[in-house]
C-alpha cells in the first residue's frame, strides 16, 4: 500500500484522482481547507491545512509518502514551501503544470520548448499564470533532490468544469448568441478531466521524471468545437471578431503540444472525438 499526499483532491481531477488511488488500495490524504465537499471511499483521509501555508507544510512534512500530487502550486515560492518541508520525505513528485509555461505557443510543441533546468524564479514577484507555472517548474527542477514530474495539460474539461468553458458555449448557442473569436480557425488541444486523473495515476506509477505533455490525441478550433454543439443541439452558431466576453478556447493562433515522449514511455491518448462528443451531449440536455 502506497502512501500518498494530493494537494487539490477536492474537486475536478484532483477528486478523481483521489478516488481512483483510494481505489486501487493506496492510503490517500487530501489536503484541504474545507471550502469544497471532499470525495468519500475506503482508503481517503482529510489534512485540514493550506497548501500556501508553511506551518502546514511543515506538519505534512514531519511524514513519510511515497507519492505527493501537486495540482495547486501557482509560483515558485510554493514550490519552495515544498521543497523545504518534503526533503528526504516523499519517494515521488508529481506537480500538474500547464501548457501555457510554453509561452509562444505554436504546432507540436515539445517539452524541449521550454526548459525549466536554467530557467529563472523570483520569490518575491507576483506572476501570472504561465510564467508562475514556469518559475514553479525552474524551482522544482533546480532546488529539489527528490524525483519530480511536471505534468502539462491543455485545456482540461468535463462535467465537473467549475469554470464551465464548454457550458459557456453551449448557452451562448442555445440564446442564440455571437461566440466571440479572433480567430475560428486556430487548433488548440484538449484532454478530459477523467483521463488528467488517469494520466497522473500513470505518472505516479512510472519512473520518470522531468517535464511531460499530456492531451488528447486530436485538436479543435473554436470553429470545430461549434460545429460539435450546433450538431447536437441543432443550432446555428455566429461569430463575431469582437465584443463583449470572448471564448475562453478561441486562441489568436495554433496552440498545441506533442505528446510523443508520453506515448514512447507507454501511454496511449484517448482521440478528443471519443469523449468530447458525449460531454458535448450531456451538457446539452443539461441546459436546455
Amino acid at each position: 500500500m502506497r502512501k500518498v499526499l494530493i494537494f487539490g483532491g477536492t474537486r475536478y481531477f484532483g477528486r478523481r484522482l483521489a478516488l481512483r488511488l483510494a481505489e486501487s488500495g493506496d492510503d490517500v490524504t487530501i489536503v484541504t481547507r474545507g471550502e469544497h465537499t471532499p470525495p468519500v471511499a475506503k482508503g481517503l483521509t482529510f489534512f485540514k491545512g493550506d497548501r500556501t501555508s508553511s506551518s502546514t507544510m511543515k506538519d505534512l512534512g514531519s511524514q513519510n509518502w511515497d507519492i505527493i500530487y501537486d495540482n495547486i502550486c501557482f509560483n515558485p515560492y510554493q514550490a519552495k514551501l515544498a521543497v523545504d518541508a518534503f526533503e528526504g520525505k516523499v519517494g515521488r513528485y508529481i506537480l500538474t503544470s500547464t501548457m501555457s509555461v510554453y509561452e509562444q505557443g505554436g504546432t507540436n510543441i515539445s517539452e524541449r520548448t521550454y526548459n525549466p533546468f536554467p530557467g529563472k524564479y523570483d520569490l518575491e514577484k507576483e506572476h501570472d499564470y504561465g510564467e508562475g507555472k514556469r518559475q514553479a517548474e525552474s524551482y522544482f527542477f533546480q532546488r529539489a533532490t527528490f524525483p519530480v514530474i511536471a505534468v502539462r495539460f491543455p485545456v482540461v474539461l468535463g462535467p465537473d468544469d467549475y469554470t464551465e468553458r464548454l457550458v459557456f458555449h453551449i448557452k451562448r448557442a442555445l440564446a442564440n448568441q455571437p461566440i466571440v473569436a479572433e480567430n475560428l480557425y486556430a487548433k488548440m488541444g484538449y484532454i478530459s478531466s477523467y483521463e488528467a486523473a488517469a494520466f497522473l495515476e500513470w505518472c505516479g506509477r512510472s519512473t520518470m521524471t522531468g517535464p511531460i505533455n499530456a492531451a488528447s490525441d486530436g485538436v479543435l478550433s473554436i470553429q470545430d468545437l461549434m460545429d460539435k454543439i450546433d450538431r447536437v443541439a441543432k443550432t446555428t452558431s455566429r461569430f463575431e471578431t469582437k465584443g463583449d466576453d470572448p471564448s475562453p478556447l478561441a486562441p489568436g493562433h495554433d496552440f498545441y503540444m506533442d505528446t510523443t515522449a508520453a506515448k514512447q514511455a507507454g501511454y496511449l491518448f484517448q482521440h478528443v472525438d471519443d469523449w468530447l462528443d458525449r460531454l458535448i451531449e450531456e451538457e446539452v440536455r443539461n441546459h436546455k
